[in-house]
Protein backbone atom coordinates (compact mmCIF):
# COMPACT_ATOMS: atom_id res chain seq x y z
CA UNK A 1 0.00 0.00 0.00
CA UNK A 2 1.37 3.27 -1.12
CA UNK A 3 1.69 6.09 1.47
CA UNK A 4 -0.72 8.48 -0.83
CA UNK A 5 -3.48 5.43 0.01
CA UNK A 6 -2.33 4.88 3.50
CA UNK A 7 -2.87 8.91 4.24
CA UNK A 8 -6.07 8.67 2.40
CA UNK A 9 -7.49 5.34 4.35
CA UNK A 10 -6.29 7.25 7.62
CA UNK A 11 -8.59 10.53 7.00
CA UNK A 12 -11.88 8.63 5.83
CA UNK A 13 -10.74 6.61 8.43
CA UNK A 14 -11.20 9.55 11.20
CA UNK A 15 -13.68 11.20 9.32
CA UNK A 16 -16.00 8.20 9.49
CA UNK A 17 -15.33 8.10 13.14
CA UNK A 18 -16.52 11.82 13.95
CA UNK A 19 -19.42 11.39 11.91
CA UNK A 20 -20.51 8.82 13.97
CA UNK A 21 -19.43 10.33 17.68
CA UNK A 22 -21.30 13.41 16.96
CA UNK A 23 -24.31 11.22 15.49
CA UNK A 24 -24.28 9.28 19.01
CA UNK A 25 -23.39 12.45 20.66
CA UNK A 26 -26.87 13.71 19.92
CA UNK A 27 -28.66 10.72 20.41
CA UNK A 28 -27.65 9.92 23.88
CA UNK A 29 -28.73 13.99 24.04
CA UNK A 30 -32.20 12.57 23.16
CA UNK A 31 -32.18 9.94 25.41
CA UNK A 32 -31.51 11.99 27.96
CA UNK A 33 -33.83 14.43 27.42
CA UNK A 34 -36.66 11.56 26.73
CA UNK A 35 -35.81 9.82 29.90
CA UNK A 36 -35.71 13.06 31.83
CA UNK A 37 -32.47 11.51 33.43
CA UNK A 38 -29.74 13.96 35.19
CA UNK A 39 -27.59 11.05 35.44
CA UNK A 40 -23.84 11.99 35.44
CA UNK A 41 -23.01 9.40 33.59
CA UNK A 42 -24.63 10.11 30.45
CA UNK A 43 -23.60 13.36 30.19
CA UNK A 44 -19.96 11.88 30.09
CA UNK A 45 -20.67 10.03 27.20
CA UNK A 46 -22.06 12.93 25.38
CA UNK A 47 -19.12 14.88 26.32
CA UNK A 48 -16.72 11.69 25.51
CA UNK A 49 -18.38 11.35 21.95
CA UNK A 50 -18.27 15.13 21.60
CA UNK A 51 -14.41 15.05 22.83
CA UNK A 52 -13.74 12.16 20.18
CA UNK A 53 -13.94 14.41 17.26
CA UNK A 54 -11.22 17.21 17.81
CA UNK A 55 -8.67 14.73 19.44
CA UNK A 56 -9.10 12.34 16.73
CA UNK A 57 -8.30 15.45 14.37
CA UNK A 58 -5.55 16.50 16.38
CA UNK A 59 -3.77 13.18 17.25
CA UNK A 60 -4.09 11.48 14.12
CA UNK A 61 -1.75 8.73 13.85
CA UNK A 62 1.16 9.44 16.34
CA UNK A 63 -1.31 9.19 20.05
CA UNK A 64 -4.28 8.49 18.35
CA UNK A 65 -3.94 4.21 19.51
CA UNK A 66 -3.55 6.12 23.45
CA UNK A 67 -6.30 7.79 23.30
CA UNK A 68 -8.31 5.30 22.03
CA UNK A 69 -7.17 3.13 24.71
CA UNK A 70 -8.03 5.57 27.43
CA UNK A 71 -11.43 5.96 25.60
CA UNK A 72 -11.95 2.30 25.59
CA UNK A 73 -11.45 2.14 29.37
CA UNK A 74 -13.47 5.38 30.11
CA UNK A 75 -16.72 3.73 27.78
CA UNK A 76 -16.16 0.68 29.88
CA UNK A 77 -16.67 2.02 33.05
CA UNK A 78 -18.87 4.40 31.86
CA UNK A 79 -21.47 1.76 30.58
CA UNK A 80 -20.47 -0.52 33.53
CA UNK A 81 -22.09 2.90 36.19
CA UNK A 82 -24.87 3.32 33.67
CA UNK A 83 -26.39 0.12 34.33
CA UNK A 84 -26.88 -1.30 31.00
CA UNK A 85 -25.41 -4.84 31.68
CA UNK A 86 -21.57 -4.50 31.31
CA UNK A 87 -21.11 -8.42 30.71
CA UNK A 88 -23.17 -7.88 27.30
CA UNK A 89 -21.66 -4.43 26.57
CA UNK A 90 -19.06 -4.72 23.24
CA UNK A 91 -18.45 -1.24 22.79
CA UNK A 92 -15.16 -0.74 24.74
CA UNK A 93 -14.07 -4.21 23.31
CA UNK A 94 -14.29 -2.72 19.56
CA UNK A 95 -12.50 0.23 20.55
CA UNK A 96 -9.86 -1.96 21.93
CA UNK A 97 -9.69 -4.11 19.31
CA UNK A 98 -9.38 -0.40 17.01
CA UNK A 99 -6.44 0.23 18.91
CA UNK A 100 -4.72 -3.37 18.57
CA UNK A 101 -5.06 -2.64 15.13
CA UNK A 102 -3.88 0.69 14.80
CA UNK A 103 -0.57 0.12 16.93
CA UNK A 104 -0.02 -3.72 17.62
CA UNK A 105 3.06 -3.00 19.86
CA UNK A 106 0.65 -2.43 22.75
CA UNK A 107 -1.17 -5.26 22.21
CA UNK A 108 -0.40 -6.96 25.38
CA UNK A 109 -0.43 -4.02 27.61
CA UNK A 110 -3.97 -2.69 26.44
CA UNK A 111 -5.36 -6.67 26.63
CA UNK A 112 -4.18 -6.55 30.08
CA UNK A 113 -5.45 -2.99 30.93
CA UNK A 114 -9.10 -4.40 29.83
CA UNK A 115 -9.08 -7.76 31.83
CA UNK A 116 -7.89 -5.44 35.11
CA UNK A 117 -10.61 -3.07 34.25
CA UNK A 118 -13.43 -5.82 33.69
CA UNK A 119 -12.10 -7.91 36.72
CA UNK A 120 -12.48 -4.73 38.84
CA UNK A 121 -15.87 -3.81 37.50
CA UNK A 122 -17.28 -6.91 38.09
CA UNK A 123 -16.45 -7.17 41.83
CA UNK A 124 -17.70 -3.83 42.01
CA UNK A 125 -21.27 -4.66 40.43
CA UNK A 126 -21.72 -7.53 42.37
CA UNK A 127 -21.48 -5.80 45.67
CA UNK A 128 -24.09 -3.01 44.02
CA UNK A 129 -26.36 -5.40 41.74
CA UNK A 130 -25.33 -8.80 42.77
CA UNK A 131 -23.72 -9.72 39.50
CA UNK A 132 -22.96 -13.90 39.61
CA UNK A 133 -19.55 -15.04 38.13
CA UNK A 134 -21.45 -16.73 35.03
CA UNK A 135 -22.34 -13.21 33.87
CA UNK A 136 -18.84 -12.11 34.00
CA UNK A 137 -17.28 -15.45 32.45
CA UNK A 138 -19.80 -14.71 29.53
CA UNK A 139 -17.90 -11.38 28.96
CA UNK A 140 -14.54 -12.94 28.93
CA UNK A 141 -14.68 -15.80 27.04
CA UNK A 142 -16.85 -13.55 24.33
CA UNK A 143 -13.94 -11.21 24.56
CA UNK A 144 -11.31 -13.87 23.26
CA UNK A 145 -13.64 -14.94 20.82
CA UNK A 146 -13.98 -11.40 19.66
CA UNK A 147 -10.31 -10.83 19.53
CA UNK A 148 -9.60 -13.49 18.20
CA UNK A 149 -11.96 -12.95 14.95
CA UNK A 150 -10.28 -9.66 14.23
CA UNK A 151 -6.63 -10.58 15.15
CA UNK A 152 -6.86 -13.50 12.55
CA UNK A 153 -9.65 -13.10 10.25
CA UNK A 154 -10.28 -9.22 9.97
CA UNK A 155 -6.46 -8.27 10.12
CA UNK A 156 -5.65 -11.04 7.57
CA UNK A 157 -3.42 -13.42 9.61
CA UNK A 158 -4.70 -16.46 8.45
CA UNK A 159 -3.35 -18.68 5.84
CA UNK A 160 -5.46 -18.75 2.30
CA UNK A 161 -5.67 -21.39 0.57
CA UNK A 162 -5.04 -20.01 -2.70
CA UNK A 163 -2.57 -16.96 -2.82
CA UNK A 164 -4.38 -13.29 -3.60
CA UNK A 165 -1.90 -12.13 -6.18
CA UNK A 166 -1.94 -9.03 -8.89
CA UNK A 167 0.47 -9.48 -11.82
CA UNK A 168 3.05 -7.80 -11.41
CA UNK A 169 3.50 -9.75 -7.99
CA UNK A 170 3.36 -13.00 -9.94
CA UNK A 171 5.96 -12.10 -12.21
CA UNK A 172 8.40 -11.32 -9.78
CA UNK A 173 7.60 -14.40 -8.05
CA UNK A 174 7.66 -16.55 -11.62
CA UNK A 175 11.18 -15.22 -11.59
CA UNK A 176 12.41 -16.11 -7.77
CA UNK A 177 10.61 -19.82 -8.58
CA UNK A 178 13.53 -20.00 -11.42
CA UNK A 179 16.29 -19.55 -8.72
CA UNK A 180 17.10 -15.91 -8.91
CA UNK A 181 18.26 -15.36 -5.16
CA UNK A 182 18.33 -11.82 -4.85
CA UNK A 183 15.60 -9.37 -5.77
CA UNK A 184 18.10 -7.54 -8.02
CA UNK A 185 18.55 -10.41 -10.12
CA UNK A 186 14.69 -9.79 -11.05
CA UNK A 187 14.35 -8.39 -14.44
CA UNK A 188 11.45 -5.62 -15.41
CA UNK A 189 11.54 -4.26 -11.78
CA UNK A 190 13.75 -1.68 -9.69
CA UNK A 191 14.91 -3.60 -6.23
CA UNK A 192 12.71 -0.76 -4.37
CA UNK A 193 9.63 -1.93 -6.42
CA UNK A 194 10.42 -5.24 -5.61
CA UNK A 195 10.14 -5.39 -2.14
CA UNK A 196 7.07 -3.29 -1.65
CA UNK A 197 5.60 -5.49 -3.73
CA UNK A 198 6.49 -8.77 -2.49
CA UNK A 199 6.45 -7.25 1.07
CA UNK A 200 2.05 -6.13 0.16
CA UNK A 201 1.73 -9.98 -1.14
CA UNK A 202 3.19 -11.20 2.07
CA UNK A 203 1.10 -8.77 4.54
CA UNK A 204 -2.09 -9.86 1.89
CA UNK A 205 -1.98 -13.66 1.98
CA UNK A 206 -1.39 -14.07 5.80
CA UNK A 207 1.91 -12.16 6.77
CA UNK A 208 4.15 -15.21 5.35
CA UNK A 209 8.17 -14.70 5.18
CA UNK A 210 9.56 -14.15 1.61
CA UNK A 211 10.71 -18.17 1.34
CA UNK A 212 6.92 -18.98 2.55
CA UNK A 213 5.55 -17.03 -0.01
CA UNK A 214 7.66 -17.91 -2.71
CA UNK A 215 7.75 -21.57 -1.77
CA UNK A 216 3.66 -21.52 -1.93
CA UNK A 217 3.73 -19.63 -5.10
CA UNK A 218 5.57 -22.77 -6.70
CA UNK A 219 3.43 -25.08 -4.81
CA UNK A 220 0.19 -23.65 -6.02
CA UNK A 221 1.50 -23.17 -9.81
CA UNK A 222 2.63 -26.88 -9.90
CA UNK A 223 -0.40 -28.01 -8.44
CA UNK A 224 -2.39 -25.97 -11.53
CA UNK A 225 -0.06 -27.62 -14.14
CA UNK A 226 -0.86 -30.79 -12.77
CA UNK A 227 -4.29 -30.28 -12.48
CA UNK A 228 -4.13 -28.79 -16.36
CA UNK A 229 -2.36 -32.01 -17.51
CA UNK A 230 -5.11 -34.22 -15.97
Amino acid sequence: MSKAKTCTDEKKFILFTCIISGILALLYSWKIIIDQDSNLIGYIIVGLNLIYIPFALIFKKKWFHWFYLVYCVVILYAAAFEKTYLYNNYTALFILCITISIQPKIKYPALLIYFISITALFFIQREEEGYELHLYLIHLVRSIWYIGIVEYVLNDKFRRKKLVLYEDERRILDQLCEGKVYQKEVEGFSENTIYRKLKAARERNGNLTRDELVEAYRTEKEKMTTEEQQ
